[in-house]
Formats: structure tokens, sequence, C-alpha cells
């Protein structure tokens, strides 16, 4: 049987005091940094205590006793007052007009190639022939 794991428990309640680190201390717009409730007003003797970040919207952190978990959930955006609203995409484009400088045609069989490259051979000599005499 796998042994359970507890860890110490650390009140996660943030005092303005001068010995805490600034991140504890810091507020967000006005709000502090941190928004701590309990996970349960019926019965609070058994509620967890809940410590959401106000910086890093779906950060979170639970505990209850002698263990604890944290855990994010967001999309990693620090918050704004600003909402962040990406540019549209341009608008689409239409398709490419087809011609007949475009247009894909067959290949040409070995032997058409070879009869253009000796009909090229001989425009070429007979140029070179008019010019030479």
């Amino acid at each position: 049987m796998p042994t359970k794991v507890t860890f110490p428990f650390y009140p996660l309640l943030c005092f303005p005091v001068l010995t805490l680190p600034p991140s504890c201390v810091a507020e967000v717009n006005g709000f502090p940094a941190w928004s701590l409730r309990l996970t349960s007003n019926l019965v609070p003797q058994y509620a967890a205590a809940l410590a959401s970040s106000n910086l890093w919207p779906g950060a979170h952190a639970v505990a209850y006793k002698k263990t604890f978990d944290n855990v994010y959930i967001g999309w990693g955006l620090k918050y704004s007052a600003v909402p962040f609203n990406p540019e549209l995409p341009p608008p689409v484009q239409e398709e490419f007009p087809a011609g007949p400088d475009i247009t894909e045609t067959t290949d040409p069989m070995v032997e058409q190639e070879e009869a253009l490259r000796k009909a090229q051979e001989e425009a070429q000599e007979a140029m070179e022939g008019e010019g030479g005499t």
C-alpha cells in the first residue's frame, strides 16, 4: 500500500509585514494580490482555505489541515484592466485567375525533345554559315 505524503501546513495569509515577499503584499489595481476565503461557510471546521491570485487569474492554492495543493488553469497572461483583443485576420483573398501562362502542360516525350534540340542545332549552324561567308 502506498504511503500518503503530507507536507507541513504553512498559512496562506498575506499580512502587510515588511518580512513578507513583495508578491504577497503587492496590489493589483487597488486590490490585494490574493483573495482568501473558505471553501464552505456551512461547516467552517471542515472547510479548506482557498487563495486565488488576482494578478494571475486561474492560479489557486488550497490547504486543508496538513496538506495543500496548487493549480493553474489559464492562458498564461497576467491580469490587465484593458481586455486583450487580437487583430482580426485579413479578408479572404479571391482565387488567382487561371490562364494559359500558369496552367500546367504535359511534359514532351523524349522523341519530341530530341527533334526540338536537333532543329535548334540546325538553325544555329545555318546562322553561323550565313554569318561566316
